[in-house]
């Protein structure tokens, strides 16, 4: 599979150039402590799709999404957020990555779980989570309060569409199912860009989201059964007879398809097959976001 994804990022360079992941370092020049914390980042945050939302159901229904998926846009940091303005604190009671499957939070990858200290806040949530990290920037057993970083944002484990952002979620007990997260993660339940590159008060600034409006997907390898599904998505979608849909060539690989560069509708409908077909927890869906 490591070469097929080399693979994968060299056709990049010839279907869509500059080749560019979307998540985007702050840019040059700014002094992150200065900007103004928008939920879990510093800066802008951004709900790229509707099924990033609180509740969202995917797969047909068949799955919850018990938290919101979030991406920093001009920060890469995720940290501990405010409650209303106000500073809250608490405990690191996880600080890792699961690889056994059969325990459902290797989905999250690298993660943080946060304790609050009791009597901070008037609705039920205890925890909250922080996952799909890069890297973890504390341990477990560690004291903290908001603002401090936890980790790097990724798409480790099970991350949707396969780009990089925190599902954020929060839970009134440490194994129960996520409640809405909105008071803390700064932002509203809804597509949209919200917060300020600079001071200034938290706000959404747009329902459209910004950045990157195309993408790049291999899906495979595939049994032929499942390839003629994927063949029919695309012919559905005019793909093939506009040049963004291809089969890799090479042995063993004349069932990996090739998607791009499309719009984010036309790549979440690959994502939904993906999904409703199971190839996303075999990891045979792969995204990029590009110019």
């Amino acid at each position: 599979m490591v070469e097929l994804e080399n693979y994968f990022l060299k056709i990049f360079e010839t279907w869509c150039t500059p080749v560019e992941i979307r998540n985007c370092p702050a840019p040059a020049g700014r002094k992150d402590e200065k900007v103004k914390q928008t939920g879990i980042f510093k800066g802008r945050a951004e709900v790229l799709y509707n099924y990033g939302r609180y509740g969202w159901t995917r797969g047909g229904g068949k799955v919850w999404h018990g938290g919101i998926d979030i991406v920093g846009l001009d920060s890469d940091k995720i940290r501990m957020p405010y409650y209303g303005g106000k500073k809250i604190t608490g405990t690191v009671t996880r600080a890792r990555i699961v690889t056994n499957r059969a325990d459902k939070t290797w989905e999250w990858g690298w993660y943080v779980c946060v304790q609050l200290d009791a009597g901070q806040t008037p609705d039920t949530v205890n925890f909250l989570y922080f996952c799909h990290c890069a890297k973890l920037l504390v341990s477990v057993g560690q004291k903290i309060s908001s603002g401090d970083a936890l980790g790097i944002m990724g798409n480790t484990g099970n991350a949707a569409g396969g780009y990089k952002h925190c599902h954020f979620e929060a839970r009134a007990t440490a194994t129960g199912t996520g409640v809405d997260p909105t008071a803390y993660a700064g932002i509203s339940n809804a597509v949209g860009v919200y917060g300020t590159a600079g001071d200034g008060q938290t706000e959404q600034i747009s329902e459209t989201p910004t950045g990157k409006t195309m993408q790049c997907l291999m899906i495979g390898p595939l049994d032929s059964a499942a390839a003629a599904k994927c063949d029919a998505l695309a012919d559905k979608l005019a793909l093939a007879s506009a040049g963004r849909y291809a089969t890799l060539p090479g042995a063993d690989a004349d069932k990996v398809k090739c998607v791009g560069a499309v719009s984010n509708g036309d790549a979440v409908s690959f994502y939904q097959l993906a999904e409703a077909e199971g190839w996303t927890k075999d990891n045979k869906y792969m995204a990029r976001y590009v110019g």
